[in-house]
């Protein structure tokens, strides 16, 4: 099956700045990708290469195996969303409903979508941020497209706001619709996300699920004479899965093997003072993989 977003060493340059650097991204049908990386990185400037909005320096792109250009099948939100202020919302989807080809009762229906319905007739002038955010999200759910491409959609919500566009984006998925998200924010692409590419100074740096870049759930622990604490677990569990960290011990390992290692450790004369699951957070692995693409 043809991907719906396919990306070929795509690159992007202004004067002798690189915003996006010899990319590589392939989006499968029916996954929510998250599309991660701090600002400045290069996500929206790769979004609009996709969208046929800017033109790349040099690569290729394909959605849904075209190039891009008439965006059948695909919705945007890109940026912020803009509306008419003294137009209500659903006489701003009716303008945009009309511009797209799409018949009228295609506005009710992604109102309901985004549960605006109860608001669609008041000014957007007087809709919150929240608000005018799913606003954008049903513009770009308009044309019914399989492929929906959602740039930072929770910028300055507050946590209700979160909470909506985070169930919204859940249903988009559950429903067999391919999103492509780009965030800044770990909770929302760790919950959200059945893949993530991380990018930085305009490189993709890792493409993974958040499972595997979070790596393997280990133990943390704490013991008195520390030295001796790590000289017994290397003997238990081998070299490489014992790690000395900020004053504490990282072990590669099952939680499931706790009981063995302090059973161990006490048995050895060692007074251990903690010993927990120790699982790296998305927000860690995003630090370790962009630090050195960020002071570069």
């Amino acid at each position: 099956m043809t991907a719906p977003v396919e990306a070929r060493r795509l690159t992007k340059r202004y004067g002798t700045l690189t915003a996006v650097d010899s990319l590589d991204l392939r989006v499968e049908a029916g996954e929510v990708y998250g599309f991660l990386g701090p600002n400045g990185a290069g996500k929206t400037t790769t979004l609009r290469m996709l969208l046929g909005l800017i033109r790349p320096t040099s690569g290729a792109v394909r959605l849904f195996g075209r190039a891009p250009g008439r965006l059948d099948g695909v919705g945007a939100l890109i940026e912020g969303p803009g509306f008419y202020p003294y137009l209500s919302g659903r006489d701003n989807l009716r303008v945009m409903a009309r511009h797209a080809g799409v018949g009228p009762g295609r506005v009710a229906a992604v109102l309901d979508q985004v549960e605006l319905t109860g608001r669609a007739g008041d000014r957007c002038a007087t809709y919150s941020l929240g608000m005018k955010q799913r606003l954008g999200v049903a513009a770009a759910l308009l044309k019914d497209p399989r492929l929906v491409v959602l740039d930072e959609p929770t910028n300055g919500l507050d946590p209700a706001g979160l909470a909506d566009m985070r169930l919204l984006v859940r249903r988009l998925g559950a429903a067999g619709c391919t999103v492509l998200l780009s965030s800044h924010l770990m909770t929302e692409v760790q919950e959200l996300c059945d893949r993530v590419g991380v990018i930085a100074g305009g490189r993709l740096v890792a493409e993974s699920t958040v499972a595997e870049l979070r790596g393997e759930p280990g133990l943390r622990l704490v013991a008195e004479p520390l030295e001796d604490a790590a000289e017994r677990a290397r003997r238990l569990l081998g070299e490489r899965a014992v790690q000395v960290t900020d004053g504490a011990l990282r072990l590669t390992v099952s939680p499931e093997r706790a009981a063995e290692v302090n059973a161990a450790l006490v048995g050895a004369g060692i007074a251990v003072s903690e010993l927990r699951a120790d699982e790296r957070s998305l927000e860690e692995a995003f630090l370790a993989l962009t630090s050195g693409a960020s002071r570069a």
